[in-house]
């Protein structure tokens, strides 16, 4: 009888090591992400003023950015943290809220979907935005900017680089 319970007892614990390993693999996997990006280029030269292959009006001045990076999943979770993204002519940011935009190409055409504000540092120009968006389904090609609405409506400041694939 204390065979049986030794048994049951190890077998369990090995399904319970299974099972936590496949949890953890899927968590970590990538599988899930749409979007993952280790570095963020400001707008400057002619997208300055100008709408993107996108849709996104570009900011009226460049910008710069010391760092970006992020990610988005399947289910909307948003991601992005971005340091000293500034405007280049007054060495400042002078926005207090940045927003994340993700773009997506569907077969019905690009939708882009907007996260609410976080907090920008002024004049420093850093932030971190964490939120849950409603995604097409499918959203091919994801590309992220980051901006505000300081008129109403969002313009982009910087967009996330592609990562290369291996």
């Amino acid at each position: 009888m204390a065979g049986w319970r030794r048994l049951l007892v190890a077998g369990i614990g090995a399904l319970s090591l299974v099972g936590a390993g496949t949890t953890s693999v899927g968590a970590d996997g990538g599988g899930d992400r749409l979007i993952q990006f280790d570095s963020m280029t400001p707008i400057n030269g002619s997208a300055v003023g100008a709408v993107n292959d996108r849709g996104i009006l570009g900011g009226g001045a460049p910008w710069s950015i010391a760092s970006g990076s992020g990610s988005v999943d399947r289910q909307g979770d948003v991601s992005v943290t971005v340091t000293g993204l500034i405007v280049v002519p007054l060495g400042a940011n002078p926005i207090g809220t940045f927003e994340a935009v993700v773009s997506c190409m569907t077969p019905h055409g690009i939708v882009n979907v907007e996260t609410p504000g976080f907090a920008a540092t002024v004049p420093g120009g850093d932030s971190t935005i964490n939120a849950k968006v409603a995604l097409p389904h499918p959203c091919k090609d994801p590309e992220v900017f980051v901006g505000g609405s300081p008129r109403g409506t969002f313009i982009w400041f910087a967009m996330s680089n592609a990562e290369d694939k291996d």
